[in-house]
């Protein structure tokens, strides 16, 4: 079902660059879509304006078909079904964890938010640190307590702003796992932002690839990956090998001429011991913990792929191009 519904929608910083430009887009109700771009692509404006804490310049929200009313509308700008959570993490300094997500229910019968409390602390994995201040605890620690403060009043939709930036990978992989329990239990939709694709993957349902105030692709993570509409979405979504229509190994795996690149994803080459398939020779290797990242030099061509072993420098080998396609510069 239909929970947030976007169309045409602006917002002008100077006539030339515009931070949001022209963004149409449909959320359903219990969605997760990331939003991945560049610093500077509007990504965080975009979440200001769905909160209505920004003024657009045109087009329309609504939320549950019914029009989000701007700040300029308002005498407290925001909306009630529309919690966003900023990257300083917003925390009192001086009261508990357990304090500073009751307070979002200090207008509530006191049976009720005690009920609440103990239940959003529960599904946050807060237990052990709830009597601690926030500068006590983890930055993981910090984040699940901003978002249980988030839906504490329970909101329909949550934005987070660049929720991992502030992590190491290890406390990323595990928050990501954290949010998604969070968001699942409490049947909270959510729309976050990222500059980083690895956080989309596994969490988001959707993900929008932002430019220059545009979605210029959106889709499943998995379709994205496996079919960029151009060089651009195809670096900023993994690992890829280019190869351009002047090289030798464009004219071997295409024969008719084209000004698109040949993408190739580093996990469909392999190795192979069949001397029919391309020739290449080994110039690099580096141990990537679970599998070895190695760099051949193929027809003048340089190609990325990953293998389950360490192959040596300077050796000849075989690969075997299993799929590519061409795409848009």
């Amino acid at each position: 079902m239909e929970l947030l519904k976007i169309s045409k929608l602006s917002k002008y910083y100077d006539d030339k660059n515009p931070a949001v430009n022209d963004i149409s887009f449909i959320l359903n109700q219990g969605e997760i879509l990331a939003i991945l771009g560049e610093s500077g692509s509007g990504k965080t404006t975009l979440l200001h304006l769905i909160a209505a804490l920004k003024e657009p310049d045109s087009g329309e929200l609504l939320i549950e078909n019914k029009t989000i009313t701007p700040p300029s509308e308002k005498l407290i700008a925001g909306h009630p079904d529309i919690k966003l959570v900023k990257q300083d993490y917003g925390l009192f300094p001086n009261i508990s964890i357990r304090e500073n997500i009751a307070y979002e229910l200090r207008f509530y019968e006191s049976n009720y938010r005690h009920k609440r409390v103990e239940k959003l602390i529960k599904i946050s994995n807060l237990v052990h640190v709830q009597d601690h201040l926030p500068r006590q605890v983890s930055g993981g620690e910090q984040q699940r307590a901003v978002i249980a403060k988030a839906i504490a009043e329970r909101p329909k939709l949550l934005l987070l702003d660049e929720p991992f930036s502030h992590l190491d990978s290890r406390n990323k992989r595990k928050l990501k796992e954290e949010i998604l329990q969070i968001i699942r239990q409490d049947e909270v939709s959510c729309i976050f932002v990222t500059h980083d694709v690895n956080d989309a993957y596994g969490m988001a349902d959707r993900l929008a690839i932002m430019r220059k105030g545009k979605f210029i692709q959106l889709n499943t993570p998995q379709k994205l990956y496996q079919n960029p509409h151009n060089q651009y979405i195809a670096e900023i979504t993994g690992e890829v090998n280019l190869i351009k229509p002047n090289e030798a190994l464009y004219r071997y795996l295409v024969q008719e001429e084209s000004s698109n690149l040949i993408l190739i994803r580093p996990e469909k080459i392999r190795t192979t011991s069949n001397s029919q398939n391309l020739k290449a020779t080994i110039n690099h290797v580096r141990f990537m913990g679970s599998f070895f990242e190695i760099t051949a030099d193929c027809l003048g061509s340089k190609l990325k792929f990953f293998h389950d072993s360490e192959l040596t420098f300077g050796d000849s080998i075989n690969l075997q191009i299993v799929d590519f396609q061409l795409i848009k510069k």
